[in-house]
């Protein structure tokens, strides 16, 4: 689900003072990289990796401050320069996503989903890598999702979900 450029701009730019000499090369791409080193373009390709263009301070062009870089972290000529965190507007369209996936649930399966994500995301793992939560809430949706569409309720288990972690590996099973 898009987020309209004015909700990016609002919810997820940030501010950042840019050295001036990397302003072509951010605007115009490649062909504006003359005078920059190889460290440099690199440093600023990783920054643009997370980080889109929307507009820079045309005043503090004309009169840059000196102050520290945000990309390079030095002490240069900057202006201040807008962008927009391109991971959060990902994950939040992915959240939208799911939720819209998740309102098409019924009661039953709705209610199941949510005991079954709280009774995984309280694991250490996803305590430890917090960003794991949406992408896995995003992956159950869809197997409801699945199972809504074709019919099936589903029911947790009245037994832990740890306690599968204690089973034997199947060797003892019979054929």
């Amino acid at each position: 689900m898009a987020i309209s450029f004015k909700e990016q701009i609002d919810s997820f730019s940030n501010d950042f003072y840019i050295n001036t000499a990397y302003i072509p090369y951010i605007v115009n791409g490649p062909e504006c990289a003359d005078g920059l080193s190889a460290d440099e373009l690199k440093k600023i390709d990783d920054f643009l990796d997370k980080w889109s263009y929307v507009d820079c301070s045309q005043e503090m062009l004309d009169s840059p401050d000196f102050r520290e870089c945000r990309i390079c972290g030095m002490q240069a000529a900057v202006t201040k320069t807008t962008f927009i965190n391109k991971e959060a507007v990902r994950e939040e369209e992915q959240r939208r996503e799911t939720d819209e996936k998740l309102s098409q649930l019924s009661s039953e399966n709705a209610e199941t989903f949510k005991q079954v994500y709280e009774s995984h995301v309280s694991r250490p793992e996803f305590k430890e890598h917090p960003r794991m939560k949406e992408i896995f809430r995003a992956k159950l949706a869809d197997v409801f999702v699945d199972a809504e569409r074709r019919g099936i309720v589903l029911k947790p288990e009245e037994r832990a979900i740890d306690s599968n972690l204690s089973k034997p590996d199947g060797k003892d099973m019979e054929r």
